[in-house]
């Protein structure tokens, strides 16, 4: 009865459709990166694009477009990185490439927290980890008549490490 009663609760979630088509987009500018295909990777954008970075001056689509255009042989993702649904990091772990952990949608605008970076086996102190090292990611999505598009992309860290889910303190190197 439990179980029913979860799956039926999941099978009703509203942003799962709005998180599937949003994963696609992702996967999408990933397999364009892959390729070299400036033109796929930008598709998921809207025209209004903006990027920020903690610490620097957002930066437009318009501005960046000519770079990605330019270095997109250089962009290519690594072979293992994915983009994954695993909510729950601190508990189940990290992984390789864009790992979703957050979808609020209402109404037409989307609220996608994820992280963006590598994660790897390494021993500490003579104990297994895991450790990851990159950004924590807010992107902003609108969902138009062509689907949903990303507006913003949000780097609300850079360089940041985890160890086993969890950020390290910087001041003891451990988590």
């Amino acid at each position: 009865m439990i179980l029913a009663l979860v799956v039926l609760l999941a099978a009703t979630d509203p942003t799962e459709p709005a998180r599937k088509e949003i994963l696609a987009a992702y996967q999408g500018a990933f397999d364009a990166l892959r390729r070299g295909d400036a033109e796929g990777a930008l598709q998921m954008d809207t025209k209004d694009w903006v990027s920020i970075t903690v610490g620097q001056k957002p930066r437009t689509r318009a501005e960046l477009e000519p770079f990605i255009r330019r270095d997109i042989a250089s962009m290519k993702p690594p072979p293992e990185w994915e983009v994954t649904w695993e909510p729950n990091y601190e508990r189940n772990g990290t992984t390789s490439g864009i790992q979703v952990y957050d979808v609020k949608v209402e109404r037409d605008k989307a609220v996608v927290l994820c992280l963006v970076g590598g994660s790897r086996s390494e021993t500490i102190n003579g104990v297994a980890h895991r450790t990851w090292s990159g950004s924590h990611v807010r992107d902003m999505w609108i969902r138009t008549p062509a689907g949903w598009k990303r507006r913003m992309h949000e780097k609300l860290t850079v360089n940041e490490r985890m160890v086993d889910g969890r950020p390290i303190d910087a001041a003891k190197g451990q988590p």
